[in-house]
């Protein structure tokens, strides 16, 4: 890397860009025609996906506050959504939103490390073993020179990056090889010849690489192990064997990053009796109980970014992680982030800062005993509590939201 790090970082999920977005059309129809509120820049709170307008939008705001950051992650889902059966999308839909994504990070950063959502696949959900729409989505992702012509992506879609030379690496998952809606694949990590089990397998090969290199880890996923209701959308073979790695690779593994629910939730991977498995603060009631701090062993934190789609209110977060190193604190150990956002409700007038973690939070590293720290500062403080569960949906009164 040329330049000197700024220890910050952008990560940006779930675009949805729809290019057949109609402005003035019905909500109730996807915003494809009829006559309704559907605003230039999206309709907050509906199934409708993310207008040009709304997308050009934010990568204007980004393009001018955070040029500088050192690289961006991206977790996936740059096409709309199949939901219109009047108007079902195409390959070539979800090529098109790709590139046209793909042209906005390029024309503002060097170094954009992008995963393959469940959307970016056609039909959605939806991939096998040496896929041809790896090599498509290669084609599309040729501009970000990534490491796409690996075996690995060309057998699964997935790959890894040195994004700073020597000290942190990010690791590219394709979750739909775990996830349970894929039925191509059948997300299986139970046979020796399963998908899953190839890219838990590759996954292992990697990370001890990275142990033995000696360079810290992040984990990009588009699909997380479990749902925003607490659910597992991995099948259980995979999330095990997935839960599993995290916590064994706690050394390397210094965060986990996700997208696809839309929510600000956060998450930890937690350790009991040799068992590892993931605890989430909900959104919908207070589910951090003091028996689950005292039991568990706090591993890392899982950090799920909100989206740009305006399932809520279009937002986007600034990382600042550790770039030196020490003891306690690892490369790459994040340090705090702020959350930004548009207010849809406030006609969008441009994107503003939702919240810092670090004030909400009052700690400055989010680490295992950082996360623990969290949970029992929510635990035992209501109005943090409170102030959290607003920001789970981005501070837009609309709860309804798909886990897609």
């Amino acid at each position: 890397m040329v330049n000197a790090l700024t220890g910050k970082f952008l990560h940006i999920t779930d675009i949805h860009l729809d290019l057949d977005y109609s402005e003035g059309s019905d909500p109730k129809e996807l915003c494809h025609r009829g006559k309704g509120k559907a605003g230039p820049l999206g309709a907050v709170g509906t199934k409708c996906d993310s207008s040009p307008a709304l997308v050009k939008k934010t990568f204007d705001f980004i393009g001018k506050k955070f040029s500088d950051v050192d690289f961006v992650i991206y977790t996936g889902d740059s096409a709309r959504h199949d939901r219109d059966d009047k108007f079902p999308r195409t390959m070539k839909n979800v090529i098109n939103e790709q590139k046209i994504v793909v042209d906005h990070f390029k024309d503002i950063f060097d170094s954009n490390y992008p995963v393959i959502g469940n959307n970016d696949v056609e039909p959605h959900n939806s991939c096998e073993e040496n896929d041809q729409q790896f090599q498509n989505i290669a084609s599309v992702w040729e501009p970000l020179k990534l490491n796409t012509s690996s075996h690995g992506f060309q057998r699964g879609g997935y790959f890894y990056e040195d994004v700073v030379p020597g000290k942190l690496r990010t690791i590219h998952t394709n979750t739909l090889h775990f996830y349970k809606d894929n039925k191509k694949s059948k997300a299986d990590c139970k046979s020796s010849k399963g998908m899953g089990t190839a890219h838990l397998k590759w996954l292992q090969q990697v990370l001890d690489e990275s142990r033995e290199q000696g360079y810290s880890v992040y984990i990009l996923a588009h699909i997380p192990p479990t749902s925003k209701k607490g659910k597992a959308y991995y099948t259980d073979d995979c999330l095990q064997g997935y839960l599993e790695l995290l916590g064994t690779y706690k050394d390397t593994v210094v965060g986990h990053f996700a997208g696809h629910y839309n929510n600000d939730i956060l998450s930890a991977i937690v350790e009991d009796g040799g068992k590892y498995s993931q605890l989430s603060a909900l959104k919908k009631k207070k589910t951090i109980q003091r028996n689950s701090l005292k039991k568990n062993n706090f591993i890392m934190p899982l950090f799920n970014t909100p989206s740009v789609i305006p399932t809520f209110n279009p937002s986007v977060r600034v990382f600042e992680y550790e770039t030196q190193g020490t003891d306690q604190y690892p490369v790459g150990t994040i340090l705090d982030w702020r959350q930004y956002y548009l207010n849809l409700d406030d006609n969008g007038q441009d994107y503003e800062l939702e919240y810092q973690a670090s004030e909400l939070f009052k700690i400055n590293h989010f680490d295992g005993k950082g996360i623990e720290q969290v949970f029992t500062l929510m635990m035992d403080n209501q109005a943090v509590h409170k102030e959290y569960l607003d920001h789970v949906t981005v501070n837009t009164d609309d709860d309804d939201s798909d886990d897609d």
